[in-house]
């Protein structure tokens, strides 16, 4: 049986006055009663974005007949390759025992509290009438989970009977066909610096700082046009929504689309575009097309250029800062 409740802690040399902020599913304060829905919604605990989700007690009148546990932090691999998501499992039996371990009041708030941030999964209690609620761990005075209430919730989860379980899918983190095309699941636009046209870039001032000290981190350097036998160009573009569940995505983050190739006459002449490509102005416009350059053969940087193909039309190379691509360059990508 796997445990309850998974502490991840991370301790501070300092101890904070006050409690750590609690979780959405773990209540420091007097809990008030749960309102029933009508669906269990798995991972609302986290984004806490769901006005429907009311976390609490048990309220008269509703009639517990099964614990549902959702694990919103875990992955599935499939043919398509791996999915992050949440898995819900479906407990049944004498439910007696886990009611009352949740039961538990919380503890009084405690003046002082390491900062520390305990990551586990919801549980849910649904209905005889077919509704749903979700009920918090009592807490310590930390706004954490009483440890002495964990031991027991898993003891009694561990004696009723897992009858399902099932993962929804929530974003697609490794394409397999990305992957077996050497290309990345997804890709953005990284701009360290902004360059402005007509204003000088101060490449020493923009380093990171360790101290008083400029660390330089030299980028992988493209190949010359001499150089280059080819191009291999990961596409990126938004992805239809999957039959089952729902896409989570990172603004500015596009998925794999394709993958397509230049000869070594269209490489050659892709970077010689790249080396003529002026400073970017500022952008406001996300790009829903992009494509990625892989120059070859690779190198051991394995340096790329980003280049997006709509929006604002910037290119971002190794050295990470935008410049404007030239239109002929976008031709030759989009063909």
């Amino acid at each position: 049986m796997r445990k309850t409740g998974a502490f991840i802690a991370v301790l501070l040399t300092a101890v904070l006055t006050g409690c750590a902020g609690a979780l959405p599913f773990v209540s420091g304060e007097p809990r008030g009663y749960a309102v029933p829905i009508d669906e269990l919604r798995c991972g609302d605990g986290f984004g806490g974005v769901d006005p429907d989700v009311v976390a609490g007690a048990v309220p008269d009148g509703f009639e517990p007949v099964a614990l549902h546990r959702c694990d919103g932090f875990t992955t599935q691999t499939d043919a398509e390759g791996i999915w992050a998501g949440s898995r819900v499992e479906r407990f049944e039996g004498d439910l007696s025992e886990l009611l009352a371990a949740l039961a538990e009041p919380n503890a009084a708030a405690a003046f002082a509290c390491p900062a520390s941030m305990w990551i586990g999964p919801e549980l849910w209690l649904e209905g005889a009438d077919g509704r749903f609620i979700r009920v918090p761990y009592p807490s310590d005075g930390c706004a954490q989970p009483r440890r002495d209430v964990l031991d027991r919730i898993e003891a009694a989860v561990s004696r009723l009977s897992l009858v399902e379980e099932r993962f929804q899918r929530g974003s697609l983190i490794e394409s397999a066909e990305a992957t077996a095309a050497g290309c990345a699941s997804s890709a953005g636009m990284l701009v360290l610096a902004e360059t402005l046209p007509g204003a000088g870039v101060d490449r020493d001032r923009d380093l990171p700082q360790v101290g008083a000290t400029a660390v330089p981190v030299p980028p992988a350097p493209l190949p010359s046009v001499d150089e280059v036998t080819g191009m291999r160009l990961c596409r990126y573009a938004p992805a239809p929504l999957p039959a089952e569940g729902t896409v989570v995505s990172i603004r500015g983050v596009l998925p794999y689309a394709g993958v397509d190739a230049l000869d070594r006459e269209q490489a050659a002449h892709a970077l010689a575009l790249i080396g003529e490509a002026g400073p970017a102005g500022t952008c406001e416009v996300e790009a829903t097309s992009t494509v990625v350059l892989h120059p070859l053969p690779e190198t051991q940087g394995g340096a790329t250029v980003t280049v997006e193909l709509d929006g604002c039309g910037r290119l971002v190379g190794p050295d990470l800062r935008s410049a404007a691509a030239p239109a002929e360059l976008l031709a030759l990508l989009a063909s």
